[in-house]
Parts: structure tokens; sequence; C-alpha cells
């Protein structure tokens, strides 16, 4: 599906005729200036000295241009050029004096003993997951068992050599 995309959206639009609002104003304003110049000065020299230049300005700001910008920015450029200073001096600021104020002290709340656990418990649950025989330690206590169930293996193998679990060891 296709859109109409809106273009020259940056044109301002025209309201009289070929001509924009702002124009429109200003050509308004200097023609009202020179009317009122008539109505008090009547035809004569001084009228025309003084309407000609605000004829001049109006038609100027009206419809001139300088590298696409009117005439009116550059009348606001130059009118700030002439206000402010064209020496830039770095003055420094007063900074407000600092006051540092005593920390408070922090109440030192006791942590929970975290559960330590000993390298040997670690070489004993590392031992467990490798082999998953219970460790050397706790095999003590299975010796008997251990040494009875090596027998009954003696027994029925045929005689030759034979590991035993504790000479694996």
């Amino acid at each position: 599906m296709q859109f109409k995309v809106p273009q020259n959206i940056d044109l301002e639009d025209k309201i009289v005729g070929p001509l924009t609002l702002i124009q429109f104003l200003y050509l308004l304003g200097g023609g009202i200036l020179d009317y009122i110049l008539l109505i008090t000065l009547g035809s004569n020299f001084i009228f025309w000295i003084l309407s000609i230049p605000i004829t001049i300005f109006a038609l100027s700001m009206a419809f001139l241009k300088i590298q696409d910008q009117p005439l009116s920015h550059f009348i606001v450029a130059g009118i700030y050029y002439l206000t402010h200073p064209k020496i830039r001096i770095w003055q420094r600021m007063e900074q407000p004096e600092i006051v540092q104020a005593a920390p408070k002290k922090k109440k030192v709340e006791a942590a929970p003993e975290k559960r330590r656990i000993e390298r040997s418990q670690l070489e004993q649950l590392a031992y467990v997951l490798d082999t998953q025989t219970p460790p050397p330690a706790e095999a003590k206590n299975f010796g008997k068992i251990t040494e009875k169930f090596e027998e009954i293996i003696a027994r029925e193998k045929p005689k030759g050599k034979v590991e035993t679990l504790a000479q694996k060891k």
C-alpha cells in the first residue's frame, strides 16, 4: 500500500496571494507608518525623506534573504552583537565553603556466621562424588564386611592373582 509522503514541509503557507503571513505583516506595518506620516506631514519634502527609508526597510524585511535566511535573523544577531561584550573574560564564581560534618557512627550488626566447610570435608565430598563410595575414613567401619566379601569372591575365583580393595588403595 502506498502512502503520500508530505514534502516541502519547511515552506511557509501563502496567506495573501504570493505572500506569507510574516511578509504581509511587514508590508502592512510599513504601509501603516507611511500612511500616518502622509496624514501628519502631508505630501511635502519631509514626508518623502522619511517614507522612502521606511518603505525600503519594510520591503527588505519582507523579501530580502541572505544565504536563505531572512533579514530579521541578521538584525537580531546584530543587536545581540552590539549589546553584549566583545571581550570574554573568565570570571571565577565564588564557591561556598564546604562544611564537613562528622560522620555518624554506624551500628555494627553482628552478621550471622556462615557455615565454613573445611578442606578435609571438601576432599571427602569430592571423593564420594568421584568414586561413589565412602571415603577411606568411613571404609574402616565397613572393614569386616569388605573382608568377608573379598573372601567369598576369592573362593569362587580360580586360584591366581586376586586383588583386594585394600591392596588397590
